[in-house]
């Protein structure tokens, strides 16, 4: 299960000629969880997977392994959680798993000898995949209710219904010189601009004429109409749909610096739970295993070798 990745796909492209930066051995140990041992390999089959068909490009594959092994982790984390409150896979499960995956294989002319080699995985992790088919189901079956799903979709309306805002923005850019006090000029200076914007001081249209470096600065700062998940930056739209109308948000940071956004018009959606209700129940898995991993890193401890960059913040 390995969410939001779809958004990656325009960074991912790479040049005539360029390629991917090389795997790290299969065998070296990435990361600990517990007593439980995370290979490189295992990243690395997950990371085929995700590119299939697609050309990387080398300067965010990092991340994406970063991202890739913290899924691993999370579904370890959720596997240890089963054991320690009584609630792993029992032997009965895991053959009945088994035969399932058997009878869907042969109804494809394969058997499950071929299978595992396709997969580059071997007893064990054969044994983890059908442990967490098990227990995923269970817990899925539990939490992603009705009652869950509805409360999901009042509660975050605009990001599933199709809502669209009619919006402005001011473009602060980074310095180009590097270091933390550099980074951070621009949001002070957004925050300083805002609240000369609520004083009255400025007109946000005048705001934008004055200090924004985005080509709309000769239009008062106009967008124009974006959805929540396009066209602009994945930040930028999440701030944006958070808006009422005539509100200035606070800094928003973005690949191309730091915002200030005012939504000047909705346009309310009309989709209904019925509609999104795949978007609902993966977002509420994904909330599932966080909540999981979390609760179990109290008791079982994850640790990283360094042989994948970790990035504490692996938003894509």
């Amino acid at each position: 299960m390995i969410h939001n990745f779809l958004a990656l796909a325009a960074l991912m492209c790479l040049a005539p000629g360029q390629t991917a930066p090389p795997a790290t051995n299969d065998e070296v140990v990435v990361a600990t969880v517990g007593d439980d041992v995370i290979r490189a390999g295992e990243v690395e089959r997950l990371l085929a997977k995700f590119a299939r068909g697609k050309r990387l490009n080398p300067e965010v594959v990092p991340r994406i392994r970063s991202r890739l092994l913290e899924e691993i982790i999370s579904r370890r984390l959720v596997l240890a959680y089963a054991r320690r409150v009584g609630e792993a896979a029992t032997a009965a499960e895991l053959t009945a798993e088994r035969d399932k995956l058997t009878l869907r294989l042969a109804a494809q002319n394969r058997s499950l000898a071929d299978f595992m080699k396709s997969q580059s995985i071997g007893e064990t992790d054969l044994e983890r995949q059908l442990a967490w088919n098990v227990v995923w189901k269970k817990y899925l079956a539990r939490y992603v209710t009705k009652d869950r799903c509805e409360a999901y979709f009042a509660a975050h309306r605009r990001d599933l219904d199709g809502t669209e805002m009619a919006v402005g923005h001011i473009l602060l850019r980074r310095p180009a010189a590097g270091g933390e006090a550099a980074a951070e000029r621009p949001e002070k200076r957004a925050e300083t601009i805002r609240r000369e914007i609520a004083s009255g001081g400025l007109s946000f249209a005048e705001a934008a004429r004055k200090y924004s470096a985005g080509p709309s600065a000769e239009d008062g700062g106009r967008l124009g109409w974006i959805g929540r998940h396009g066209p602009m930056d994945e930040s930028f739209s999440r701030a944006a749909l958070a808006l009422n109308i005539g509100e200035v948000s606070r800094p928003v940071k973005t690949v191309f610096g730091i915002h200030l956004i005012r939504c000047d018009e909705i346009r309310p959606g009309s989709k209904r739970l019925s509609d999104v209700r795949r978007e609902v129940e993966d977002a509420l898995a994904r909330e599932l295993l966080d909540k999981l991993a979390e609760t179990e890193r109290r008791y079982t401890p994850v640790k990283y070798t360094g042989a994948i960059p970790h990035f504490k913040n692996t938003g894509l």
